[in-house]
């Protein structure tokens, strides 16, 4: 009886739902992240970040996420768009905390400019203006995918969005990067150009390390988006000599905490974040050195 009535329900679904809602199915009967074993190579059969599930659940998600930021609450939501908490964590917490710390030191004596690359739609840069001192003025770029810079700037119109290269034509006081430089297949080349703008310190947060094995790569699903990506799971040292080569001096680390499980891992993760002293990097951006 209730396949007669799945049945009849996939008889009057437009093909398009029918055809999404397989996907999803499919994607939550896979690991949510697993090894890749073909490395970067099977990057083609990855659709990405670029899709319309990400802005879907990104629009969605982006009244809750300022009311979140008003009055006296907690700020303790996730930036993350794809997980829909209406309660804050301490891991959340952890994340907005790190930003803080990054925010406030660069902004000691005077007004903050700040890159945000992969910075979705914009939330880390909401959450920034709520961390500052009203006196304080925050210049805030964000450089993502074309879809999402659409979006952002019809309904995020605190922050700047770029779709293409042009943000590396100045500098930054601050260059962040949240869950995102692992997304860069050529990391260390993207970690040349944040150091070659940032003029005070680089952020990396929400990267996850391993401290046993050299660096893999992983495949990570999300139902959520409709989508999959792949991404990096760096060796901590490598990660941390390829800074030190570029000038970026390490002035603090921080745990976040979050430890997903990786399928096939030879080593499991946790998720830090860094921050540099960017005042004395070298690096380059197009085919320009700044150093």
């Amino acid at each position: 009886m209730a396949s007669r009535a799945k049945r009849a329900a996939l008889a009057v679904t437009p093909p398009v739902i029918a055809d999404a809602a397989r996907r999803v199915r499919r994607a939550r009967a896979l690991p949510a992240w697993e090894v890749e074993p073909d490395g970067w190579a099977a990057a083609a059969s990855s659709p990405g970040w670029d899709v319309d599930g990400v802005v879907a659940a990104a629009r969605s998600r982006l009244p809750e996420f300022r009311a979140a930021l008003t009055g006296s609450c907690v700020l303790g939501m996730g930036t993350e768009a794809a997980y829909r908490v209406t309660t804050a964590s301490v891991g959340a917490q952890q994340e907005a905390l790190v930003l803080a710390y990054a925010l406030l030191g660069a902004s000691r004596t005077r007004d903050v400019s700040v890159l945000d690359w992969g910075g979705g739609l914009g939330f880390s840069g909401l959450l920034a203006r709520a961390i500052l001192p009203d006196a304080v003025a925050l210049d805030y770029h964000c450089r993502e995918q074309p879809k999402l810079v659409a979006a952002g700037r019809e309904v995020v119109p605190e922050v700047q969005f770029w779709d293409d290269d042009g943000c590396f034509d100045r500098t930054y006081d601050l260059v962040v990067a949240s869950s995102s430089l692992q997304y860069a297949q050529d990391w260390q080349s993207l970690l040349a150009r944040f150091a070659a703008v940032a003029t005070g310190s680089v952020l990396l947060t929400r990267v996850p390390v391993v401290e046993g094995h050299a660096a893999f790569v992983t495949r990570q699903r999300v139902p959520q988006y409709g989508t999959e990506y792949l991404g990096w799971v760096f060796n901590r040292g490598e990660l941390h000599a390829a800074a030190a080569d570029l000038g970026l001096l390490l002035q603090r680390e921080f745990v976040i905490g979050y430890r997903p499980h990786v399928v096939g891992a030879p080593e499991q993760d946790e998720t830090r974040a860094y921050l540099f002293d960017a005042s004395t990097a070298t690096g380059t951006t197009g085919g320009l050195s700044l150093g």
